[in-house]
């Protein structure tokens, strides 16, 4: 517990001992849990109730998760007739997953062998023998094979059921397959040609950073085939300074986006139906400004811009970068990447492009776009509906008394988000308020869930066992999901970032942390300053629960979800510490190692590295058999500063930034 928690619990605990109550721990936990129990029962039924009413969906029969139960909600009252399409696996063209990875192999095999190999990539497969392959060296007479495992049954990955009937071809078998390639390569040796077989498998775990780096960079696999799930990122997140501390005239503000998803849900536009592809040269005609859909390009960013706009994933992490090399390596040096180096090659909405073309970023090529119709208020209405039951629960706003300003609140609400809200039901009730945001924000997240995911069979033969099997697809032969279109979930996250973006291109320099949906920045007099609103989209001041007019005084980070900072009530008089480490929950016992002090020595300390700190903690988990244990883990709490190129004065700049030339 936390530290106030615990005085308040050792203060009832004096108090209690000195009456002589005896404490009597079997028959405390025996009714607590009865009582914990009771009351899920209970709100269980009313959230049943409550779905069952709003949308005619029960969330335990008819579903086995929120997201799950809000998609369904959404296809049974809202969904109209084709506007949500289902992509295809592997997109629109190119289907083929292994033709991918095939061709990595061939042209990393040209490069280490110094030869020229003709392949599917450069033209038509060869044909030898009277039977395609791979590929083919005509100097060399070397034919190459590469043996997708699924397509080839490789003994090694499938050992099992190698002589039942193919999930996709009932008319062949695993064992069938791989006696057949066998049979191939054989032929091809005895007609005297030397055959190099590569099996996809091996070629896997032989993939380095330098094969990897390599292949997706060469201008045959530059132009592989959209994939809308590289169009999908997620939040912005990370520090742009690690510490600062206000002057006289400054102040610290922390500001957060109200209902960031679920506005950009709700005002957001997205793409319907499915899309017009284009190719190649076929791009060039397009007009970019009134494109609307997914891009993939490569893009060259400008070095002068403080926060970048394109997202890319690299180290395990979203990166926003001027320069792909340096980010790529990390370099804290000066750039000295040339153009080519630096360009980035990704897959985005054409929004961000847009925006980024506005900033400086030049277009290099343009591989394929999927352009879409767009529509606005696409969830409009399942917004509404549930964005009703979340406001009256949260009930008047503080200082609406009066039936005057009531009515003044209702009707501007009306105006504002187009939701007439029932006077007789705005009442606050906290259990109801989390019910109705849980269901505005746990909506969207189905749309881009991955669709081969791990299942669970539980296989019974009485006369046996009983097993608990957990397996998946092979990626050949999933079947796309009816409830995913990963091209709209892209779109939230990235109107979203957008969204952000709008305020860290204003506040530019002053910004300190950002994270997703809100800011940190510093305010100084006849400055932009971030406005403050109360409806879906506008900024809220994260502070007000310290009392009107607080501010931050100090603020460090040591990297993304890492940060602490000091609040100083000018009402009160005081200062408070909060601090924030992802994975670490602040305690009595691990606020002792981990605070505001801790963090700010950690960053201070010269070089900004220091010792990491072993944070021990306990946890209540559940085990395979489902037993219910506590468990010590151990916890590291230290600096993680490694999205931006990190300067003396505990700032930061992008990778591969260069100061304005002066003139």
């Amino acid at each position: 517990m936390k530290t106030e928690d615990r005085q308040k619990f050792l203060q009832w605990y004096t108090e209690s001992a000195s009456r002589g109550t005896v404490f009597d721990i079997q028959k405390e936990i025996t009714e607590y849990c009865i009582s914990d129990v009771e009351i899920l029962a209970r709100s269980c039924l009313e959230f049943r109730r409550l779905l069952l009413e709003s949308g005619n969906v029960c969330p335990f029969t008819g579903a086995t998760t929120l997201p799950s139960a809000c998609n369904k909600i959404y296809r049974r009252n809202f969904l109209k007739k084709d506007t949500i399409g289902i992509i295809p696996k592997g997109g629109y063209r190119w289907q083929d997953n292994q033709s991918i990875i095939a061709t990595q192999w061939l042209v990393w095999e040209e490069k280490q062998r110094g030869i020229n190999i003709q392949h599917a990539a450069k033209g038509q497969e060869p044909v030898i023998c009277g039977v395609k392959v791979d590929g083919f060296c005509g100097e060399t007479g070397q034919v190459f094979e590469f043996h997708g495992c699924f397509w080839h049954g490789c003994p090694r990955c499938i050992v099992v059921q190698r002589n039942e009937p193919c999930h996709n071809d009932p008319s062949t078998t695993m064992e069938r397959r791989y006696e057949d390639t066998c049979a191939k390569s054989e032929r091809l040796r005895a007609a005297g040609y030397e055959v190099i077989e590569k099996w996809e498998c091996q070629f896997r775990n032989e993939m380095t950073a330098e094969i990897k780096d390599y292949t997706e960079n060469h201008e045959l696999l530059r132009n592989t085939p959209l994939n809308p799930r590289d169009a999908f990122y997620g939040g912005r997140t990370g520090a742009s300074k690690m510490y600062h501390t206000v002057a006289a005239d400054e102040k610290i503000k922390y500001v957060d986006v109200c209902s960031l998803y679920p506005w950009t849900n709700k005002y957001g536009k997205y793409p319907v139906g499915h899309p017009k592809v284009y190719v190649g040269r076929e791009c060039q005609n397009l007009n970019l400004q009134t494109t609307e859909g997914l891009i993939k390009c490569r893009i060259l960013p400008p070095q002068d811009l403080y926060h970048p706009v394109l997202p890319v994933k690299q180290n395990s992490k979203l990166m926003f970068t001027l320069c792909r090399a340096c980010s790529d390596q990390m370099n804290q040096d000066e750039c000295t990447h040339n153009d080519e180096q630096r360009a980035l090659v990704g897959t985005w909405v054409m929004d961000e492009v847009r925006k980024a073309l506005e900033k400086g970023y030049r277009l290099l090529d343009i591989y394929e776009v999927w352009e879409y119709k767009v529509v606005n208020g696409l969830f409009k209405d399942y917004i509404n509906e549930y964005l009703k039951i979340k406001q009256q629960s949260s009930g008047w706003p503080t200082g609406c008394d009066s039936a005057e300003e009531k009515e003044k609140y209702i009707k501007e609400y009306l105006e504002k988000e187009g939701v007439q809200l029932d006077p007789d039901k705005i009442c606050k009730n906290p259990g109801l308020r989390q019910v109705g945001k849980a269901v505005i924000t746990s909506f969207w997240g189905k749309l881009g869930q991955r669709e081969n995911q791990a299942k669970t069979t539980i296989v019974n033969e009485p006369a046996q066992f009983t097993l608990v099997v957990g397996w998946e697809h092979k990626e050949e032969v999933y079947d796309p999901l009816p409830t995913v279109n990963v091209c709209l979930a892209a779109y939230t996250t990235a109107l979203a970032r957008l969204k952000l973006y709008g305020y860290l291109e204003r506040l530019g320099e002053r910004v300190l942390y950002y994270d997703t949906d809100s800011v940190i920045y510093v305010s100084r007099p006849g400055q932009w300053e971030v406005p403050l609103g109360a409806f879906l989209g506008e900024m809220t001041d994260e502070l007000a629960c310290y009392g009107d007019g607080s501010y931050i005084t100090t603020f460090v980070s040591g990297g993304p979800k890492l940060y602490a900072y000091r609040v100083y009530s000018p009402g009160r008089g005081e200062y408070n510490d909060t601090v924030k480490v992802k994975g670490i929950t602040i305690n009595h016992a691990s606020s002792k190692v981990v605070n505001f002090q801790a963090l700010s020595d950690m960053v201070l300390k010269e070089g900004g590295v220091d010792e990491p700190v072993y944070v021990t903690t306990k946890q209540i988990r559940r085990t395979a058999m489902h037993e219910v244990v506590t468990r010590t883990a151990r916890k590291i709490f230290r600096c993680n500063f490694r999205k931006r190129k990190l300067l003396q004065d505990h700032s930061s700049v992008p990778y591969g930034y260069k100061n304005p030339k002066l003139e």
